[in-house]
């Protein structure tokens, strides 16, 4: 929109719903979509979308769980017999003439997390018991399962199958962080 004002106005606070109900058989695409398109060298950051949750005054908490983009995937109620399924999809989409400078002080990742806040806020959070880069539920503890727990020795004792090209490989969990 041209009133930029007008736009944050207009819907500041409150809910936007998009629904899409696909009724054609076989069509590809996505009912709802974000692109930006720039030909210019942008500023320090720029991203097509954002999901920002912000918690504000004295009483802003959340009773459960709160994200500020949550991505869900309804599987098939039925025996599924094709198709990959995910909830999260990202792509890493290099162009005919792509070339990617190779410095430390610019990573390029596939993703990248970034924690914010003062060096003391940031340090008491890591020392908390119950604080982690990544939470995974759900999942049930068996030999050859997505969480292995078969021992490899005595500090790792458990593993995450990941797949890499389609070959499947464990990351390795231990109970001694010096293994």
């Amino acid at each position: 929109m041209a009133d930029r004002a007008a736009y944050v106005n207009q819907f500041n606070c409150q809910k936007i719903d998009g629904v899409n109900v696909e009724l054609q058989a076989g069509r590809t695409g996505r009912p709802f979509s974000f692109d930006c398109t720039t030909s210019v060298k942008v500023g320090d950051y720029f991203n097509a979308a954002k999901a920002q949750l912000t918690f504000s005054g004295a009483g802003g908490e959340v009773a459960g769980m709160a994200s500020a983009f949550n991505a869900e995937i309804n599987l098939p109620n039925k025996i599924a017999t094709s198709g990959a399924y995910t909830a999260l999809e990202i792509n890493y989409n290099f162009q005919a003439s792509t070339v990617l400078q190779d410095t430390s002080d610019t990573p390029q990742c596939l993703a990248t997390f970034k924690v914010g806040g003062t060096s003391g806020q940031i340090d008491a959070w890591e020392a908390q018991t119950y604080s982690g880069i990544f939470a995974f539920s759900g999942l049930s503890a068996a030999d050859d399962e997505v969480f292995d727990t078969q021992a490899v020795d005595s500090t790792c004792t458990a593993g995450l199958r990941i797949f890499v090209n389609g070959t499947a490989y464990w990351i390795m969990l231990c109970t001694d962080r010096g293994s």
